[in-house]
């Protein structure tokens, strides 16, 4: 399956051709489509990132509040209305926003954008914080009715963690008093019902074999570097952990949730380690973005320099794959020719 690699002001497409992997520079066909007052107006070759990419449909943002859809294999570009302001603190000195999650609701049919907007000032304690959503067939946000209970501070994966079900997972904290700690949390939303819901991090996953390890209050406490990345694996949620000591051998895993909670709030009840890569060789950071159905891992490297490159890994062979490009995103990408246009009809 073709990965969509995202690095700011480029894009790129990862597939295989007769067996070989191949990295195609689609920035292009960015330009090629985004109508010409828009790109104008709006200037995006500053901080252009991609949100995700749902039935072939590519969220885009750049700044802090433009917002588009794209579908390359159509040619449609589609400019989403920008942030709304909330009305009932209009005594705000300030307001910001961020984009969460872009997802499909399979009942309605609809392309949806989730994003957090909050607003502070003088006269405002504590920091207000609202759940928006966008509709692509109303064109036009709307708050979310049932939104969490406090405030969250969201990691954004750089990779995808949106299910065909339509539910969006994301790891999260919450906010402590006490910043000596902080509770970590998996949130996921459900597109379809446009429902909250949240649990714990999975035990056996990110304490399976390491005596040096513990979960206490919700926060996973650990004496070495140790990365937990929200994901995907042929279709199923998915963790990928990564213990990476500098100058010594390290390791990586991939653990599935293996069967849910029998509602529609998508609660995994256990997990499964289905790969071990020990010993993997070590970095100053790495970062784990897919575990590719061929057996290599898409990783970004980082060494003496600061500076990460993307490479694929083959445990097999123990031998690194440079591709020659450095990106910060990546999603699983599967060409269609959904019209984002007709929608709006």
């Amino acid at each position: 399956v073709p990965l969509f690699l995202d690095k700011p002001t480029q894009f790129f497409i990862l597939s295989k051709q007769g067996g070989d992997d191949v990295v195609l520079n689609v920035t292009p066909d960015f330009y090629r489509d985004i109508p010409p007052a828009f790109a104008n107006e709006s200037q995006p070759k500053h901080r252009l990132r991609c949100l995700g990419i749902v039935n072939g449909v590519i969220g885009l943002q750049w700044g802090s509040t433009c917002l588009a859809l794209w579908n390359p294999a159509t040619r449609e570009f589609k400019e989403v209305p920008r942030w709304p302001i909330m009305p009932d603190n209009k005594g705000a000195e300030e307001f910001g926003g961020q984009v969460l999650g872009l997802g499909f609701d399979l009942q309605s049919q609809d392309f949806k954008i989730l994003g957090l907007i909050d607003c502070y000032g003088a006269g405002i304690e504590p920091n207000v914080y609202e759940y928006h959503l966008y509709s692509l067939k109303a064109n036009s946000w709307k708050k979310v009715k049932e939104a969490l209970r406090c405030e969250l501070n969201f990691h954004h994966s750089q990779t995808d963690a949106y299910l065909n079900n339509g539910v969006y997972y994301w790891r999260a904290e919450y906010k402590s008093n006490n910043d000596s700690y902080n509770t970590s949390v998996i949130v996921a939303f459900n597109f379809n019902t446009e429902l909250f819901t949240e649990f714990e991090l999975p035990k056996d996953a990110c304490c399976h074999n390491r005596e040096h390890m513990r979960i206490e209050d919700g926060r996973v406490w650990d004496d070495c570097t140790i990365s937990l990345t929200l994901g995907k694996y042929k279709e199923m949620l998915a963790l990928f952990v990564s213990d990476a000591i500098e100058n010594s051998d390290c390791y990586v895993e991939l653990w599935v949730a293996t069967s849910f909670r029998e509602d529609d709030h998508g609660v995994p009840l256990s997990w499964q380690l289905v790969v071990r890569v020990s010993p993997f060789p070590s970095f100053r950071y790495l970062y784990i973005h897919k575990f590719r159905e061929c057996g290599d891992v898409l990783i970004v490297q980082y060494g003496n320099s600061g500076e990460g490159e993307g490479c694929l890994y083959d445990p097999t062979t123990s031998t690194f794959n440079n591709l020659g490009v450095r990106f910060c995103y990546s999603f699983t990408y599967v060409e269609s020719l959904f019209s984002i246009i007709r929608m709006l009809n």
